[in-house]
């Protein structure tokens, strides 16, 4: 009999200063505490990086985090994560990508790779059948993310292995480099292809053919048809599912939640021209899915000619649209095509990088930059070739490029001026293209305290609750229904409802299920992964009983031990803070005038949800003791003095 089910019971531990690998087996206890993903992930940044690492130094650490799920049939279960210190922050991160990579982590062999130091020339990693070696990749540093892809995929002689890599914007260490796998799929956000950069780590490769053993495969199949069926009435699959995320564009700009123009309005009249509908009329070639996916929202896309040809490849998603579209009133959809295939092949986030340039694009506006700043660059409003040619130049770190490779935080502070009051992130994360003033003030919360900076979908899609409104089968658990008014802030339980919504998304980082699978309600037939239906694939597949109420506290345990490692790296309520476009009234459209007005209010309200100390927001010793994290409290104690 196999000693573990769901999971291989796998750690590869690599050092790349020494050029060691090496096997070790998981704890079992870590499984059943922090279940598996970014949870087991963020156990182990806490037990191995120290406080105040440097995150592109050799000491940060790389965590390469599979979920039990990944590798099973059971829907939305084909992802990777990882976790690491964040070169944009300074916090905790997090990222995630779908795909096939997660699945294929574990048919090679393992659950986790945990990377560390830095190799002394380029290398990429090669996991296989239970085994890794470090192999030369100088003869691909400086190449694109889909070149690199071709060249190592023919280069190990395994056409169906996956490929996890940085282009040309991690290896410039652009502070908002991605991690690209399957050529277009995304880990995106914190800086991750930054990190593997700064670790002279161009590629990671993964190909096997191990079993994922199960405990119950009675019971599990029974489970896994169950939730299969359920999710034939997904909420979404008419829009994300039939449309892609782009299909939110003219839905979500129709009730004024489109952010736009920087941030100062939520209304684009063009909106129609980079919709979901116009990609699907005009350059759609076909619907893709990742592994053990029944929705399918990924788009196969083109510009087949002309000046913003684009060849075929997945994408743009919502965010990317809006992030390079209404952002910079830009109503091209060919040149956001273009975009989009620039940053997935530079390695790009596309979020930031959208961020970044609408910023820059307001700064000139405003005459806090000139041409004389941007070499000559007229930052105009709606410029397609002036989008293509920022983006070209962040990647390379070339000309005004440089400044903005490192985000609008640090942009903002090297400019002065004021420039910092037009910089639209949290904590040094951009913000994505979900505004708490247009679709719910839950964001307003979930931007504020979410451990990784403004955040839309880590740990979960706050506006799911109020803005649809969804109870994603959370009601057993205390969520609080029905929701209220989207825009009303205190006195409403919004800091009860948020605290359920970050655990339920917490959920997903562990067992590794994509986030969209969270998403539904009763009036829905519950098709979405409500915390019982999770308990129960879990129980089957691993042999480890677990309850959905136990399960919940693990999520629990996760969203604080998250918060505490950003304790320790000195982050508090101080902190926890919008920009303040978002606490200005939204300029025109269906939400003019609309306002977060009450932040410290939401977060008290939050913070008591939380079990968080409302004068420093840092979790109480009463609480990490409840969540069984005793440890954690008498390490910050000794760091900090006294715990609340």
């Amino acid at each position: 009999m196999p000693e573990w089910y769901g999971y291989t019971g796998r750690v590869l531990r690599v050092d790349l200063t020494k050029k060691e690998v090496k096997v070790e087996e998981l704890r079992k206890d870590w499984a059943r505490l922090y279940i598996g993903g970014a949870g087991i992930g963020a156990r182990i940044l806490w037990e191995e990086l120290a406080p105040k690492t440097d995150p592109l130094s050799p000491k940060n650490i790389l965590v390469v985090a599979t979920g039990p799920f990944a590798g099973t049939p059971i829907p939305g279960s084909g992802n990777i994560f990882y976790t690491f210190k964040s070169p944009q922050t300074g916090a905790w991160a997090e990222t995630r990508s779908g795909g096939s990579f997660g699945p294929k982590l574990k048919f090679a062999g393992f659950d986790f790779i945990i990377i560390k130091g830095k190799a002394d020339k380029p290398v990429y990693l090669w996991v296989h059948d239970g085994t890794a070696e470090i192999k030369n990749a100088e003869h691909i540093w400086g190449k694109t993310v889909h070149e690199t892809t071709d060249i190592l995929l023919e280069e190990v002689g395994e056409p169906e292995a996956s490929v996890a890599c940085i282009g040309p914007a991690g290896e410039k260490l652009v502070k908002y480099a991605a991690i690209m796998n399957d050529y277009d799929r995304a880990a995106g956000r914190c800086g991750g292809g930054a990190v593997m950069g700064s670790k002279n780590l161009k590629a990671i490769v993964v190909s096997g053919e191990e079993e994922v053993h199960v405990a119950d495969p009675d019971k599990f199949y029974e489970a896994v048809m169950e939730a299969s069926d359920a999710m034939r009435n997904y909420f979404f699959q008419d829009s994300i599912g039939r449309l892609g995320t782009i299909g939110l564009v003219n839905g979500l700009n129709a009730a004024g939640a489109l952010p736009t123009k920087n941030f100062a309005t939520l209304h684009f009249p063009e909106a129609d021209n980079i919709s979901g509908e116009t990609l699907a009329e005009k350059y759609l070639i076909k619907r893709r899915g990742c592994y053990a996916c029944t929705i399918n929202c990924g788009r196969y896309s083109w510009v087949p000619f002309g000046q913003f040809f684009a060849p075929p490849h997945e994408g743009p998603e919502y965010e990317t649209a809006d992030m390079m579209g209404a952002m910079t009133l830009t109503d091209n959809l060919e040149a956001i095509i273009r975009a989009n295939y620039l940053c997935n092949n530079y390695g790009l986030d596309t979020i930031s990088t959208g961020n970044t340039i609408a910023f820059a694009m307001e700064l000139f506006e405003r005459g806090i930059i000139t041409e004389k700043d941007t070499g000559g660059l007229k930052l105009e409003w709606g410029n397609p070739e002036v989008l293509i040619t920022l983006i070209n130049q962040i990647a390379k770190r070339e000309g005004f490029g440089d400044l903005l490779a490192e985000g609008t935080k640090r942009a903002a502070e090297k400019i002065g001026k004021g420039a910092e009051e037009f910089a639209v992130h949290v904590k040094g994360l951009e913000v994505p293209a979900h505004d708490p003033r247009g679709e719910s003030r839950s964001f307003a919360i979930q931007y504020a305290v979410t451990p990784r900076g403004a955040c839309h979908m880590h740990p979960n899609w706050a506006g799911a609750y109020d803005f649809i409104p969804l109870d994603n089968g959370l009601k057993p658990y205390g969520l609080p229904w029905p929701p209220p008014d989207k825009f009303a802030e205190t006195g409403v339980n919004r800091g009860v409802a948020y605290r359920l919504l970050a655990i339920h998304g917490e959920l997903a980082e562990m067992v590794g299920l994509c986030r969209f699978y969270l998403w539904g309600g009763e009036d829905y037939g519950l098709a979405c992964m409500t915390p019982k239906r999770i308990a129960t694939l879990y129980s089957t597949l691993t042999g480890f009983e677990i309850s959905d109420v136990e399960l919940m506290k693990a999520g629990e345990r996760v969203w604080n031990l998250k918060r505490c490692f950003n304790v320790r790296e000195g982050f508090t309520r101080k902190d926890d803070k919008l920009p303040k476009r978002l606490l200005e009234p939204v300029q025109t459209g269906p939400t003019k005038g609309q306002a977060v007005k009450n932040l410290e209010g939401l977060l008290d309200e939050a913070y008591e949800a939380f079990g968080w100390d409302k004068k420093t927001g840092i979790p109480t010793r009463e609480k990490l003791e409840e969540l069984g994290l005793k440890d954690v409290a008498d390490e910050l104690e000794r760091q900090l003095g006294q715990l609340p």
